[in-house]
C-alpha cells in the first residue's frame, strides 16, 4: 500500500541539490498510518502528473504549483510512488508508468459548447462523476460549420476557455482537425461519455475502439432537461430578434 512519508524521513542535500532516501527499516515504521489519507495523495499526485504529461511539463516545479504539500513532502510521496513503480523520473521530470496509469480512471467527453446551459453541466457534472480527471474536446469551428451548418457564434478558443473555467472540467482540448478520433487514440481514455441526444455516435464510437483495440467504456448520459439545447436557444433567440 502507498506510504506517506514526513519531512524527518528524508532529507534534501541543500549543497548538492542531492536527496538522502530513508532505508527499508524506516519505511517499516510508517507502514500502519492511515491508508485513506495515504490513498488520497497517491492518486492526487498520480492526476497531477498525468496532466503535467499531457501538457509537457513535467518538472518538480509544475507539481509543487498544484498541490498544497511542501517541497519535501512532495520528493518523499514522489519517492515512494517510484518505489510503487506508479511513476518513473528521466532528466528530473516525472512520468506515469502504465501501472501507474492503470490506478486513475481518465473520463473524456467531448461537444461545440457554443452556449453553455443547464443541460451542458448537468453532463459535464455527471462525466465527471464517472472517474478521476475529466477531459473535455471543444469541436474545432470548421468541424461546427460542416455539421451544423452555421459558423459557431464563439470561436473555438474562447470555448475551449470558457468550458475550462467550469468546475468539473479537469483540461479542455481542442478537438482534432482532421480524424475525430485521433484525439482518443491519444489520450486513451478510460470511459467516453455522450449525451443523451448522440444516439448516433454510439455505434460508430463502439466501432473505433474495437478497430483500435482500445479498453473503453462507452457511457451514453440521461438529461434531467432534455428540451433545452444550444441549437433551440440560437433558433429561439433568432427568431425573437427577427419579431
Amino acid at each position: 500500500s502507498f506510504l506517506l512519508l514526513d519531512n524527518k524521513t528524508m532529507s534534501l542535500n541543500k549543497s548538492t541539490n542531492y536527496h538522502t532516501y530513508p532505508n527499508t527499516e524506516t519505511l517499516d515504521q510508517y507502514s500502519s498510518m492511515d491508508e485513506l489519507e495515504a490513498h488520497k495523495i497517491e492518486r492526487k499526485l498520480l492526476i497531477i502528473i498525468y496532466k503535467n504529461n499531457l501538457l509537457e511539463k513535467n518538472s518538480l516545479t509544475n507539481i509543487q504549483k498544484q498541490t498544497d504539500l511542501d517541497k519535501i513532502n512532495i520528493i518523499n510521496n514522489l519517492y515512494n510512488l517510484k518505489l510503487l513503480k506508479l511513476i518513473k523520473e528521466s532528466n528530473n521530470k516525472y512520468f506515469l508508468t502504465k501501472k501507474g496509469r492503470k490506478k486513475i480512471k481518465i473520463v473524456f467527453t467531448g461537444g461545440v459548447y457554443d452556449i453553455i446551459h443547464p443541460g451542458h453541466i448537468y453532463t459535464l457534472k455527471k462525466s465527471k462523476q464517472q472517474g478521476d480527471f475529466l477531459i473535455v474536446s471543444i469541436a474545432r469551428d470548421e468541424r461546427v460549420k460542416k455539421n451544423k451548418g452555421r459558423t459557431a457564434i464563439n470561436s473555438e478558443r474562447k470555448r475551449k476557455t470558457l468550458v475550462s473555467s467550469i468546475k468539473y472540467v479537469d483540461h479542455a482540448v481542442l478537438g482534432s482537425k482532421g480524424e475525430i478520433f485521433k484525439i482518443v487514440k491519444k489520450i486513451k481514455p478510460d470511459i467516453i461519455t455522450i449525451g443523451y441526444d448522440q444516439t448516433h455516435k454510439l455505434k460508430k464510437l463502439r466501432e473505433l475502439v474495437k478497430k483500435y483495440e482500445l479498453k473503453i467504456r462507452i457511457m451514453k448520459l440521461d438529461s434531467p432537461i432534455p428540451h433545452v439545447k444550444s441549437s433551440y436557444l440560437i433558433k429561439n433567440n433568432v427568431h425573437k430578434n427577427k419579431n
